[in-house]
């Protein structure tokens, strides 16, 4: 039986936010959809924010035909009362076009940070965000 979040020890809270944050963050980079609960971001900051759940998974059917081998690589998890910054790494090689950038074969080390808003055990938000600037001088 599933206690609520009043009577979850916080160590409880935050490894159930953690494994949430995981699933979603998963769900949304496969294209697989928004995951369980939540609004979904995504801000390259050279480009005005993806939001919603067709613009998402559109960015994110692009990426994985543009790189076939897309890993995300997770680096630290840190929490706040009501957030759980995810610090992480999309990893790479490009095999298509993307985003105005020629295939030319290279590796993409691209650093993340994924924010997931919280109200108790629930996920209500989450933003991903990335520099595409970096990401397309690696590329060229």
């Amino acid at each position: 039986m599933m206690r609520d979040s009043r009577q979850r020890t916080d160590a409880d809270l935050r490894k159930h936010r953690e494994e949430l944050v995981l699933r979603h963050t998963a769900a949304v980079m496969s294209s697989a959809g928004r995951g369980p609960g939540g609004v979904c971001r995504v801000v390259p900051f050279d480009e005005q924010p993806l939001v919603g759940d067709d613009a998402v998974r559109r960015h994110f059917e692009g990426m994985l035909a543009a790189f076939p081998d897309l890993e995300h690589e997770v680096l630290a998890i840190h929490h706040t009362a009501d957030v759980v910054i995810l610090e992480s790494r999309i990893n790479g090689t490009q095999a298509a076009d993307w985003q105005d950038i020629p295939n030319r074969g290279k590796r993409m080390e691209l650093p993340v940070a994924v924010l997931s808003q919280f109200d108790g055990e629930f996920l209500v938000d989450g933003t991903l965000y990335y520099d595409r600037v970096v990401a397309a001088r690696q590329l060229v």
